[in-house]
């Protein structure tokens, strides 16, 4: 394992403790987080790890195929957790629903240094909000 994907295992990690603060740390202060709902600064990251760690306490994103080519990472992988917490966002209040949620996920990294510089996350909204019970299933 290298530098850059010891970074992103370091993140993953510190977000899975419940460490946000710690898991921010590995983020350059200046690093957008391009999301399927658009791009957030840190600020705006942070707040959508916090919503998550509130609806899904046990969050986590558990990584199944990684690569990392010099400073860059690429992660396929699953975010799971329960949803034993109201999850807050933009969109709206999804009340918890006690469901568990397996959801895939790919995530990008660009790291300089020990610092995540670059980062895009790419997930599927419709297949979360199925399996949270907050849309009929497919």
């Amino acid at each position: 394992m290298g530098k850059a994907q010891d970074a992103v295992q370091r993140f993953y990690e510190l977000f899975a403790t419940g460490d946000l603060d710690g898991a921010m740390t590995g983020f350059d202060p200046e690093c957008v987080s391009r999301m399927p709902g658009g791009a957030l600064s840190q600020a705006e990251h942070r707040a959508m790890g916090d919503a998550f760690k509130a609806g899904l306490p046990d969050a986590r994103m558990v990584a199944r195929h990684v690569v990392e080519t010099g400073d860059e990472v690429v992660v396929i992988g699953n975010f799971r957790g329960t949803h034993a917490g109201d999850l807050v966002s933009a969109g709206g209040t999804i009340p918890a629903s006690g469901k568990p949620l397996d959801l895939t996920f790919m995530d990008y990294f660009r790291v300089v240094g020990d610092r995540i510089v670059e980062h895009e996350t790419v997930f599927d909204q419709l297949q979360l909000l199925g399996q949270l019970g907050a849309v009929p299933p497919a």
